[in-house]
C-alpha cells in the first residue's frame, strides 16, 4: 500500500518541480534590427572580419549591469537578433549596444564603440520596433576614471 501511494506521489512532485513552481517567469524578448554606414548595411569586407553586438543594461541607479545580452549578427546582411544566454531573449529595459568588429581577436574599431564609449542606446519593450545602429554615429565622450584616494 505504501508503495502504492509513493509512486504517485513522486510523480507529482516531479511535475510540479518541473513546472516552475518558483513563480512567474520573467519575459524574454528578442529584439530585431540593423548595423548600417552611411545609410546602407554594414558587411564586413572581410571573412576573417566578424561584428558583434552586445546589449548592455543601463540601470537607473547606475550599477554596473550582471548580465550582458548577445546579438546574432547576419554577416552578409548586417541585420541582427538579440539571442541572449540559451537563445532565451532579453528581459525588457533600457540598454546601451557595444559594437566590435572582430580580427584575430581584436577590436579593429578600436573599442569606438564599446561599453562605456557606444552612443547607441535601446529601449527594448514588448512593442516591437526595428533598432537601427548607424555606424557614422560620433562615439561618447571617455568618461573619467576614478580617482582613489588614500
Amino acid at each position: 500500500m505504501m508503495r502504492q501511494c509513493l509512486i504517485p506521489a513522486t510523480l507529482v512532485g516531479i511535475l510540479f518541480v518541473s513546472c516552475g513552481c518558483s513563480g512567474k517567469q520573467p519575459v524574454m524578448l528578442k529584439a530585431k534590427g540593423k548595423v548600417v554606414k552611411g545609410g546602407s548595411p554594414f558587411i564586413p569586407d572581410d571573412e576573417d572580419v566578424g561584428l558583434q553586438l552586445a546589449f548592455v543594461p543601463i540601470s537607473a541607479d547606475g550599477t554596473p549591469p550582471r548580465n550582458w545580452y548577445v546579438a546574432e549578427v547576419n554577416q552578409k546582411t548586417g541585420e541582427f537578433t538579440t539571442t541572449g544566454g540559451h537563445n532565451l531573449g532579453m528581459p525588457p529595459g533600457k540598454y546601451r549596444v557595444a559594437v566590435e568588429l572582430k580580427k584575430d581577436r581584436k577590436d579593429t574599431l578600436s573599442g569606438k564603440f564599446d561599453a562605456l564609449h557606444s552612443p547607441f542606446e535601446f529601449e527594448v519593450s514588448e512593442k516591437p520596433e526595428e533598432m537601427v545602429i548607424d555606424l557614422d554615429e560620433k562615439p561618447l565622450p571617455d568618461k573619467p576614471k576614478p580617482v582613489l584616494v588614500d
